[in-house]
């Protein structure tokens, strides 16, 4: 029985082969047009992640030492990498490097951009605390206090740390110890004058001589 079901085998094996051929082969073909595609996607991130890595890397070799340079570098390559990993990195180092040169009006645009963009980026924390530093430069210390507050609180020790340190500054600055009342210093006293005599009406006038 097994004998003689070989052949019928083989031959409706070629048969069905016979029919079916020409989707086979366009199913081999999917796939090796599927995996080379994966394969080139894979080839061109890998490059446009080396593009993007390589602009970063220019800015921290800069031949140079002037940092308000080397902020608008960063800034450069923020904006140009848009949308890639690389930009997150590129904008967080811009506002740091502005905010070293005392550029606040920048540096809290460039932290309030991260914010916007990477809320959940891998230097939220820094940018909070930056953006809170700009705001108690420029005079709104209440709002700064009130970031400070929320990093006490900060997953990072390193923010926690810092961010108590610079509570307690701010803190001071808002409301300093209350001094001393002065001394009340007494004012000289007045010098008392001599009541002038007057002549008693009962007086006898004295004759003057001739």
């Amino acid at each position: 029985m097994s004998e003689s079901s070989e052949p019928d085998i083989l031959f409706n094996g070629a048969e069905w082969f016979e029919e079916n051929k020409c989707k086979l082969i366009n199913s081999a073909l999917l796939i090796i047009v599927v995996l080379a595609g994966w394969q080139l996607y894979k080839k061109n991130v890998s490059e446009t992640k080396a593009v993007s890595e390589s602009a970063l890397f220019s800015v921290l070799n800069l031949e140079t030492t002037n940092r308000v340079d080397i902020a608008e570098a960063y800034d450069k390559v923020s904006a140009d990498q848009e949308g890639k990993p690389v930009a997150e990195r590129a904008l967080i180092l811009g506002a740091k490097t502005w905010l070293e040169v005392s550029n606040y009006e920048k540096a809290q645009s460039d932290f309030e951009k991260y914010l916007a963009n990477y809320s959940s980026g891998l230097w939220a924390s820094e940018a909070s605390l930056g953006q809170a530093i700009c705001k108690e430069a420029t005079g709104d210390v209440a709002a700064a206090i009130n970031v400070y507050q929320s990093l006490t609180n900060s997953v990072d020790t390193a923010i926690q740390s810092r961010a108590k340190k610079l509570l307690e500054a701010a803190q001071v600055q808002l409301e300093p110890l209350t001094s001393k009342p002065p001394v009340a210093v007494p004012s000289p006293a007045q010098p008392v004058e001599a009541p002038q005599q007057q002549a008693s009406p009962l007086a006898v006038p004295v004759p003057e001589k001739k």
